[in-house]
């Protein structure tokens, strides 16, 4: 819940927030969009993870655009 772009630095950081009960080794799945895409690209790096960030930087570096992201658990 709560997933948010974070930049700093020149880099943009997706963070997010989980769930108190959340079950131990619960892993994540980031996938983001360039706005008016249809399709949902994985984040290779960021596929069966289990903290609570990603580095999208070089997914989103076109500061023109806008970008969606996604997390799964």
């Amino acid at each position: 819940k709560r997933a948010a772009f974070s930049s700093t630095n020149f880099e943009n950081i997706l963070t997010w927030e989980t769930e108190a009960d959340i079950p131990p080794g619960t892993v994540f799945d980031v996938q983001y969009k360039q706005y008016g895409e249809k399709a949902w690209l994985n984040k290779r790096e960021c596929q069966r993870i289990t903290q609570t960030f990603c580095n999208l930087t070089r997914e989103t570096e076109n500061f023109t655009e806008h970008y969606y992201a996604r997390v799964r658990a």
